[in-house]
This record gives C-alpha cells, sequence and structure tokens, in this order.
C-alpha cells in the first residue's frame, strides 16, 4: 500500500510526501514533527498519519486548532483515497493504492520521507515476526489506553488478584501481528521512553506468560526475594551482556531475539542467544548494523525461579 500526501492549498501548496506500508509520518509546523510546513496554525506536531498494510490511520496529536476529514473534526480516523484533511490554514489531499490499482506518479515535489522512527517501524514489522512486547504499564498511563482500544491479543502478567489489583501499573504481554495500528502508536509515542521491551518467538502467548513469569521474583545471594524489572530496557540491556551462556539459554527460553532501545534513540539494541552466551548487536536507524560481541561476565543477581512459582 502507497499513499500520497500532497499540499493543495495553503502557505506551503505544492509540498507533498510519499509512505509506503509501514511508515508513519509526524505533520506539524516545527522539527518536533517530520514534514515540516510553514503554517503558523499548525501546532508543533499537528497530526500523524499511519500507514499499514491495509489501512491508513490519522491521528490528532491534541493539537491547538484540531484536525479534519472531508469536512469533519476528527481524533482519529480511517483515511480513504481522495479524502481531503484539513489543519490549520493548509489543505491536503490522500491519494491511496492499495496494490489493485497502479501507483500514482507523484509530483516532483513529493518525496519518499523515512525517518528513523519510520525504519524501526518496518523493522518490527517485517524483519522480526512474529512479534511480542512486555509493556509496562507504570511508565504511562496511556499504554493501559491503547490496549484497551485495541485489537490485539494481550495478558498480564500478573495473575489472580495481583492481577485486578494492579492492573494500572502491570508488565503486559502483547502479540503484534505485522499490520497492527498499536505498533504503530507504540513506536511514535512510547520509543525512547523506556515503555517495555520487544522480542521475536514463535511461542504461543500463552506459553511464553507461563515463561516470562518465572522472571518477575528473584533470589537474591543472601536469600531474599526481590523483584526483576527485566522489561525495563535500562535494566534488560545492562543485565543481559553479564549472562553466563547457561542463564542466557535459561532467560531466552522460546524467545530468538530481544528488541530494546538504546540510550540513544536512534539506535535499536539486539540481543540473541548462541552457545557462547548472548550476542549484542548494535542497529542505526540511520546505517547499517554493527555486531558487539557481549563480554561474559558473572551476574552480581541471582536468577533462580521461585520455589513453587505458578506456571
Amino acid at each position: 500500500m502507497v499513499v500520497l500526501l500532497e499540499v493543495r492549498s495553503g502557505p506551503s501548496a505544492g509540498k507533498g510526501i510519499r509512505l509506503q506500508s509501514g511508515q508513519c509520518v509526524r505533520v506539524g509546523r516545527t522539527n518536533k514533527s517530520d514534514f515540516m510546513l510553514a503554517d503558523r496554525h499548525l501546532s508543533s506536531a499537528h497530526f500523524e498519519v499511519i500507514l499499514g498494510e491495509k489501512e491508513c490511520l490519522l491521528r490528532d496529536l491534541k493539537s491547538t486548532n484540531g484536525t479534519a476529514v472531508n469536512g469533519k473534526s476528527v481524533t482519529e480516523a480511517a483515511l480513504r483515497n481522495g479524502d481531503s484533511i484539513v489543519a490549520g490554514e493548509t489543505m491536503f489531499r490522500v491519494t491511496l493504492s492499495t496494490g489493485e490499482t497502479p501507483v500514482p506518479t507523484p509530483h516532483p515535489s513529493i518525496t519518499d520521507h523515512e525517518t528513523p522512527l519510520q525504519r524501526l517501524l518496518g523493522l518490527l514489522r517485517h524483519e522480526y515476526q512474529p512479534l511480542f512486547a512486555i509493556l509496562d504499564a507504570s511508565r504511562d498511563a496511556r499504554i493501559t489506553n491503547l490496549l484497551n482500544q485495541s485489537k490485539d491479543e494481550h495478558l498480564s502478567l500478573y495473575e489472580g488478584e495481583e492481577s485486578r489489583k494492579f492492573s494500572q501499573v502491570a508488565p503486559y504481554l502483547v502479540r503484534l501481528e505485522s499490520h497492527s495500528p498499536l505498533l504503530g502508536a507504540l513506536v511514535v509515542d512510547g520509543w525512547s521512553k523506556g515503555w517495555g521491551v520487544y522480542f521475536s518467538s514463535p511461542a504461543a502467548l500463552e506459553e511464553l506468560r507461563r515463561h516470562l513469569r518465572q522472571f518477575l521474583d528473584l533470589l537474591l545471594p543472601d536469600g531474599k526475594k526481590a523483584y526483576f524489572r527485566f522489561y525495563d530496557p535500562r535494566i534488560l540491556r545492562a543485565w543481559l551482556p553479564e549472562c553466563t551462556p547457561e542463564r542466557a539459554q535459561w532467560f531466552f527460553g522460546p524467545i530468538g531475539h530481544y528488541l530494546l532501545e538504546d540510550e540513544t534513540p536512534n539506535k535499536v539494541l539486539q540481543f540473541s542467544n548462541t552457545e557462547k552466551g548472548t550476542d549484542r548487536k548494535v542497529i542505526d536507524l540511520f546505517a547499517g548494523s554493527q555486531t558487539e560481541p557481549a563480554e561474559v561476565r558473572e551476574s552480581t543477581v541471582s536468577l533462580e525461579p521461585r520455589p513453587g512459582d505458578p506456571s
């Protein structure tokens, strides 16, 4: 699927942008947006367009003056071929191709645009399926709202009374289909904010939940129990390189790759399990990728399954 978003009237008339499946673009007045327009009535980041394999979504980004599709004010809308979008003093026309019709030839001023976040979204949609995420609802109230509004299958890693009592701050396991609008929202809104970690696995959701639950509680060297926030990317990217091969084998289990945000938002850390231990690859969203062998050291934290922990 391809969409052309062309400025038909307003201060930036004639400009435009071309998106392909898996891409997302933010439109606005400043460099907080991917597609900047000289319209003083636009917000810094006014609205975004997320293009999946089967649908194209527009989401208003809490703009000051609002966004209208075909004359109707919207906060979110599915875009169709020929739709008009009005934001600020600018009117856009949407030209959408589903693959069954020829891709329209764009005006020379309409360019292909791919930001680092769009490259990341493309990788997650196409290179790491089946894809899952562990989301930390305590990081942002929007996480539970996004989960409740989505059609993606998800489960709390807590169970019983704990699951009900702490539903707003629990870690959630979610299966993210390649065409999932939720995946686009998580990348655009949550990347670099510690919302959670991604991983690829052929296993079923329930199997993965049972596997991951055993790491929530751990035993310290002094025998005391501690809660392990392994789904915090800051913790996991520091802990994984310290794993011995045996510990890594246990921790990865049915999981192929973990994908984490780096301290630098434009870099992705990919951790994989090998016979020699954890393999660390840095994916630069501006360039290619580089493998960095992990240094194997003895962890200062003893990770052992809690006796009697339910599976």
